[in-house]
């Protein structure tokens, strides 16, 4: 059955997921383009969004055999090669997929929750809409609605304590957590939504999945209420090491980030249930450092080391590269199996255009003047290709 769907068209995603966004907002999942209507996680309830007429819509899309436009992303990322968050997710879940097809009801059984943006980092491929110390930032920079209204929209948690209540009338089916952000570990309510599948028995037979920056380290208690889980990982967003790890995940420290997943590896061996992973997403900053980061992921040996593409900020999406330098970076890792279907996909569109490059340059120096920073002294040989500092 898994493998009939995976090389359809089709993703189960729709039928079985939602998103909770940092905005309050849902969506089948994180890499679709656009929000389901109106509704609002904090009042309306997942079951109702769930069973809208845009999610029919949606999905009688797929039953046609379709390629949804809020899908891009996934068919872009297939069509170089790589697995997608479509196709993953049937082997994420195919031991409850057993006998599904697109005809069933929709039934919850994953939900990947971002609750609001609270972050410590701001990335350089981040912004404003995932990090608050990101939209501080931007506001500083001077006037910008935008940055102002992310910044507020995602205290939705805070505005409304009453969801984490309400949200447990939908947890008993639910197989899949996925916790991300903003920062998800500085998000404290989000250990009451577990907290209550443990008290109510249904955690052993829960998954849940985290993407965290590294920098925050729980406590014994929660690591003990993880055990309690059916499995716990926990990814780790790591795109580069050292000052070009710095520099990227401003204001990191690369060395404490190190411990920290040390320290977690010790505490995880007295739980049994804890696997690691490794996240790294591709962008043009450590498109030249993706032999040295295999090494450190070698080294520090995870069980899984997982690729992500980016794909916005658009300008640090690596099909914007020039083509002489795209023609380094093929030679250079296409023998890699962890880059291949990464290569694919920088080689398969030509958008390096005078005003990508004039965004990438405004963008990069504008942050670099804010932090004290300057991207040439942390990639000397980028810098000759981008020519951000001339």
């Amino acid at each position: 059955m898994v493998e009939k769907y995976i090389k359809s068209n089709m993703c189960v995603l729709p039928w079985t997921s939602l998103e909770v966004d940092v905005n309050g907002s849902a969506s089948p999942c994180c890499l679709y383009k656009g929000e389901i209507g109106d509704y609002k996680v904090y009042r309306d309830n997942l079951d109702t969004i769930q069973n809208s007429e845009y999610m029919n819509d949606l999905r009688d899309q797929f039953r046609q055999g379709d390629r949804p436009k809020g899908c891009t992303s996934c068919w872009q990322e297939e069509d170089a090669g790589k697995v997608s968050k479509r196709m993953n997710s049937y082997y994420k879940m195919k031991n409850s997929l057993n006998g599904w097809t697109p005809e069933l009801k929709p039934s919850l059984k994953f939900i990947d929750f971002k609750l609001g943006n609270i972050c410590n980092l701001k990335c350089r491929i981040c912004g404003s809409y995932s990090s608050s110390k990101w939209a501080q930032e931007e506001l500083d920079y001077g006037t910008n609605p935008v940055a102002k209204q992310n910044l507020d929209s995602g205290q939705w948690p805070k505005r409304n304590p009453s969801f984490f209540e309400d949200i447990k009338s939908v947890l008993k089916d639910v197989e899949y957590f996925e916790f991300t952000g903003g920062e998800p570990m500085m998000i404290e309510n989000h250990f009451r939504i577990l907290e209550h599948c443990v008290e109510q028995g249904y955690a052993r037979n829960q998954h849940i999945h985290y993407n965290t920056n590294g920098t925050q380290l729980p406590s014994m208690k929660i690591f003990w209420m993880w055990s309690q889980f059916k499995n716990v990982e926990i990814a780790f967003s790591i795109d580069d090491t050292e000052a070009a790890f710095e520099y990227q995940r401003h204001p990191a420290k690369w060395d404490m980030v190190k411990n920290n997943l040390k320290e977690f590896g010790i505490r995880s061996t007295q739980t049994g249930n804890i696997d690691f992973q490794i996240c790294s997403t591709i962008n043009i900053f450590n498109i030249l450092s993706l032999d040295k980061l295999l090494y450190w992921v070698k080294e520090y040996n995870p069980k899984y080391f997982h690729v992500n593409t980016l794909f916005a900020p658009d300008c640090f999406n690596i099909q914007t590269l020039p083509n002489e330098l795209k023609k380094i970076v093929t030679g250079k890792y296409q023998h890699l199996p962890p880059y291949r279907s990464i290569i694919n996909f920088m080689n398969m569109a030509d958008r390096c255009t005078e005003e990508m490059n004039a965004e990438r340059k405004r963008r990069i120096k504008r942050t670099d003047e804010y932090r004290q920073e300057k991207f040439s002294n942390i990639f000397p040989e980028l810098n000759n290709f981008l020519k951000i500092y001339e």
